[in-house]
């Protein structure tokens, strides 16, 4: 039996030698990790979670560094202009890789060529936040509708998923609203509860705590189904939108060319961070859901986006930089 189980095990070995020496001295300084927006919002907290997690598993520090401006822009620019070594990542959102592009004549970045997708890691629905005089979503669109041109929406920049779920929304509705981009979520959030914008889509995790107080209200979700931890916000289907479910995502990519064999690791580290009991729990409350799974799972969600988006960008009308 002890001779089986030797035999068993040694077809591993060298697998492992391999997986390892693949990677050279990789990391052999520290690794930048690009989060193109402000600190504060969804993307930058987990970013820095995700980071400690790599510094742990690859003994070398994962150094986040927020660099915002242009909905992503400034940030995914400086990643893309990297060298191809494994030693700048980005970490970005929709809102600040696959959508931006689509409101450029010449866009800086293609989403689907310049980069190498590492993983889907978070997925979560949209939830639409309003000044707390609005308690539904047909009351929100009674009154644009009542006022066409004077209600306003935030989000964290022109291009950013917020903003075209608000003109995915406006075509639903039919319904004329402005448009007030904010730099970063805690500002776009902070528009609603001051009442200087009437409403946003954000996220439950990001937003639910200021619904709690009574600053903002939760209007409904685009999920397919409520959410245990607000099931008592309809979803845009219940709230006579059916056909509204989408949602947005957390991930991480590199610089194209960046060694195949550090992609994979960088990978199956994102796996393991999303299966830690820490993890999941934190997950769980704030309302998010874990993705992970091959970088061509990715590469796959980027092309759904450009493809469904785009064609949101022709219908909307929304004006091309």
């Amino acid at each position: 039996m002890r001779r089986r189980a030797l035999l068993t095990a040694l077809p591993v070995l060298p697998s492992l030698a391999r997986a390892q020496g693949a990677l050279g001295d990789w990391p052999n300084r520290p690794v930048r990790v690009i989060n193109p927006f402000p600190p504060g919002g969804p993307g930058d907290t987990y970013a820095r979670l995700l980071s400690a997690h790599f510094a742990d598993r690859f003994g070398q520090p994962f150094i986040v560094e927020n660099r915002s401006g242009g909905t992503g822009a400034v940030g995914t620019q400086a990643v893309m202009r990297s060298a191809p070594d494994g030693h700048v990542l980005l970490f970005t959102s929709i809102s600040g890789f696959s959508l931006p592009p689509l409101l450029l004549k010449q866009p800086v970045f293609d989403p689907q060529r310049d980069f190498a997708p590492v993983s889907l890691l978070i997925r979560y629905p949209f939830y639409l936040v309003a000044n707390p005089r609005f308690t539904s979503v047909a009351q929100l669109v009674a009154a644009a509708k009542a006022r066409p041109g004077t209600l306003n929406f935030s989000s964290v920049g022109t291009g950013s998923g917020g903003h075209f779920c608000a003109e995915r929304f406006r075509l639903k509705a039919g319904i004329e609203v402005q448009h007030v981009p904010y730099n970063g979520a805690p500002a776009a959030l902070m528009g609603v509860a001051s009442g200087q914008v009437d409403y946003y889509f954000d996220s439950v995790g990001n937003a639910q705590p200021l619904v709690r107080d009574g600053k903002i209200s939760g209007l409904a979700i685009t999920g397919e189904r409520r959410m245990p931890i607000v099931p008592e916000v309809p979803t845009m289907a219940e709230a006579g939108f059916p056909g509204f479910e989408t949602d947005l995502w957390l991930g991480l990519l590199a610089p194209l060319g960046t060694p195949a064999p550090i992609i994979s690791a960088l990978n199956t580290e994102c796996d393991r961070f999303l299966a830690l009991p820490a993890t999941r729990e934190r997950l769980h409350v704030a309302a998010y859901n874990a993705a992970g799974g091959p970088p061509e799972v990715f590469a796959q969600r980027i092309r759904a986006d450009v493809a469904e988006w785009g064609e949101v960008v022709r219908l909307a009308n929304m004006n091309m930089q």
